[in-house]
């Protein structure tokens, strides 16, 4: 609006001149002194407006920056938020995942008087392989107790406070759990190599045993319950001078994600 209003005078001005030409030409002046005073106008009137539009759209720009500025602030705010609601919402799905799965194991097998526990430590030196729990004698719990999770064998205690225990995982170089080949019967033992796989041990080099079988517990040790995953075939090698494979299996249990596990308390393979 004050652009408008400082233009008026001009323009008052400026039609004065033309309409004095217009006089002039009506009275014998020539074309050529009114093509000049219309030029005259033009630039008097491009004189004012522009700076005037200029500054106006400088001012405008500026605003505009300023309001966009402010307008990233709060939608950074607002992706921030939603990250660490999406987060939350991620760890929430993650954690009814594990307890959905926890509840279906803890009925599918009932019989086994199974005690729930969390991890509170696990050892990551090179020499051990193990985990401690929350539960401890006041619970029941002892040596030689299997412990589990809902995708297979975790370990087996080898050490028990009132309130803690702590398992040795099958995946320690200590550890050896009589096992089978679920789907050819064939008998071995599996043992840990500390490295992250396990090795199915004894197993004669005509033994009916394919890469990608399943091999489960064994209850021949009396501590550990016949049917629990240990881990899947994934290689076999052979050799002329051994009598026995060299077979290595996968584990079916991430020993560096497990967060909850179960005790088997009742059970006749157990053995104190």
């Amino acid at each position: 609006m004050r652009g408008s209003d400082s233009k008026i005078p001009f323009l008052i001005i400026g039609t004065a001149i033309v309409l004095v030409l217009i006089s002039f030409g009506q009275r014998g002046g020539t074309a050529y002194a009114f093509d000049w005073g219309r030029e005259g106008y033009y630039w008097a009137d491009a004189l004012i407006t522009t700076p005037a539009n200029f500054v106006a759209d400088l001012w405008s720009n500026y605003v505009a920056n300023v309001n966009a500025s402010k307008d990233n602030k709060k939608l950074r705010k607002k992706v921030a938020k939603l990250r660490v609601e999406n987060m939350t919402l991620n760890e929430l799905k993650a954690e009814n995942n594990q307890l959905r799965r926890m509840l279906n194991f803890e009925r599918a097998y009932h019989d086994y008087g199974l005690l729930p526990a969390t991890l509170l430590t696990q050892d990551v030196s090179l020499v051990f392989k193990t985990v401690v729990i929350n539960r401890g004698s006041r619970w029941g719990v002892h040596r030689n107790m299997p412990i589990v999770t809902p995708e297979g064998m975790l370990g087996r205690v080898i050490s028990v406070s009132p309130s803690t225990a702590q398992v040795l995982m099958i995946t320690d170089p200590y550890s050896a759990v009589p096992a089978l080949v679920l789907r050819s019967r064939v008998k071995g033992v599996v043992k840990g190599t500390g490295k992250g796989y396990l090795t199915l041990e004894y197993v004669r080099k005509n033994a009916d045993v394919r890469v990608g079988d399943c091999v489960v517990t064994s209850d021949l040790s009396g501590v550990f319950p016949t049917g629990f995953k240990l881990g899947r075939v994934s290689s076999i090698t052979m050799s002329k001078h051994d009598m026995f494979a060299r077979i290595a299996l996968s584990p079916y249990v991430a020993m560096d994600k497990v967060e909850a596990v179960f005790g088997i308390k009742a059970s006749a393979a157990l053995n104190q």
